[in-house]
C-alpha cells in the first residue's frame, strides 16, 4: 500500500483502526448471519462470509436458501458456521445481517426474505444486496426500513427498485441512488465506476477507489461481506458503508499495481488484500500512538 494511501486511509476512515486490544475474544468483534445462495449459487455466500472473517468479524454464520445444507463444512474456510436460511433466521445472538447474495428469486426465496423482515430488530443493522433487492421491488407494500438499513444495487437492481430504464439510473446516478435511499428510507449505494453512497437524508458521498477489474462475478458478494463484517464489529452505518466501499475498491487497484487484474481479476483475490490493508491501517496509526507516548 502506498504512502499516500495509507494516509488518506487514516484521515478519512478513521474507523478502519479503532479496533479493541487486551482483554478481548471472538464475542468481542460481531457475529454476522448471511442468508443467501439457493441452489446452484452456494458460492455467494461463502464468498461473502470469507469476506467477513478476513475483515475482522468475530464469528460467521452462513444460512443457505435450501431445504439441506449443500455440503457439512467449507474446506477452505472451516471457521464458516454452516445453517440452512430458516434456521438462521431465529437466532438470537446475531450482531449484524446480509441479506441476498445469490438468493434467487423462487417462492422460496421470497418467503425467507418475508421472514428475516418480520422477524426484523428495528436496531440492528442490516445490508441488502443482489436478489433480495430484486424481491423487495414487487414486496415494497410489506416492506419497512430505517436509518439502519442500507441497500447496495448495482445499475439494473437500482433501475428494478425505482421502477425506471437502466439509462435512467446511469444518466443521473447520484439522484437515483437519492431516490433510493428516499423510497426505502435507508442508505443506499449504487455501485458501479465512482459508487454513489447516500444516506437516508440524501446526503451524497463518491467513491473514487476502484477499477474494471470489479466487475466480475462475486464482487459484489465481497463488497456485502465486507461491510456486514464493519456493522457487526459495531461500526456506526454512516463508517462502516464509505469505510467498506472504499476498502473494496482500494484492494482492487492495489491487486492491478501488482499485475493481478484488472483482466482476470476474481472476487476470491480481494479478500486477503482487505485484510492486508486494513492491518497495514492499524499496524501504523498503533506505530505512531506509541511514538507519540515516548
Amino acid at each position: 500500500m502506498k504512502k499516500e494511501q495509507l494516509l488518506y486511509a487514516i484521515t478519512h476512515y478513521p474507523a478502519l483502526y479503532q479496533r479493541k486490544t487486551g482483554n478481548t475474544h471472538k464475542g468481542t468483534f460481531g457475529t454476522i448471519g448471511i442468508i443467501g445462495s439457493a441452489e446452484g449459487m452456494s458460492g455467494a455466500i461463502v464468498l461473502a462470509g470469507k469476506s467477513a472473517l478476513k475483515a475482522g468479524c468475530g464469528k460467521v454464520f452462513l444460512g443457505f436458501a435450501q431445504l439441506q445444507l449443500p455440503l457439512p463444512f467449507i474446506d477452505s474456510a472451516p471457521e464458516l458456521m454452516l445453517k440452512t436460511a430458516f434456521e438462521l433466521v431465529d437466532r438470537q445472538d446475531i450482531s449484524a445481517w446480509a441479506i441476498g447474495c445469490g438468493l434467487g428469486v423462487s417462492a422460496n426465496s421470497e418467503n425467507i426474505l418475508l421472514n428475516v423482515l418480520a422477524q426484523r430488530d428495528e436496531n440492528q443493522p442490516y445490508v441488502f444486496d443482489a436478489d433480495a433487492l430484486v424481491l423487495m421491488a414487487k414486496l415494497k407494500s410489506k416492506i419497512s426500513l430505517n436509518q439502519h438499513c442500507v441497500l447496495t444495487p448495482h445499475p439494473k437492481e437500482a433501475s428494478i427498485l425505482l421502477n425506471c430504464t437502466l439509462s435512467d439510473v446511469q444518466n443521473n446516478r447520484e439522484q437515483a441512488a437519492k431516490e433510493v435511499a428516499k423510497l426505502y428510507h435507508c442508505w443506499a449505494i449504487l455501485k458501479g465506476e465512482n459508487t454513489v453512497i447516500t444516506s437516508p437524508t440524501g446526503e451524497i458521498l463518491i467513491n473514487r477507489t476502484g477499477n474494471s477489474g470489479l466487475s466480475t462475478a462475486g464482487s459484489g458478494d465481497v463488497l456485502t461481506g465486507i461491510m456486514g463484517s464493519f456493522l457487526a464489529q459495531g461500526m456506526v452505518m454512516s463508517e462502516a458503508v464509505k469505510s467498506a466501499v472504499w476498502i473494496h475498491g482500494i484492494a482492487a487497484d492495489i491487486l492491478v499495481e501488482k499485475g493481478i487484474g484488472p483482466i482476470g481479476l476474481t472476487a476470491s483475490e480481494l479478500i486477503d488484500t482487505v485484510r492486508d490493508v486494513r492491518n497495514q491501517i492499524w499496524v501504523q496509526t498503533q506505530q505512531h500512538n506509541a511514538d507519540y507516548f515516548e
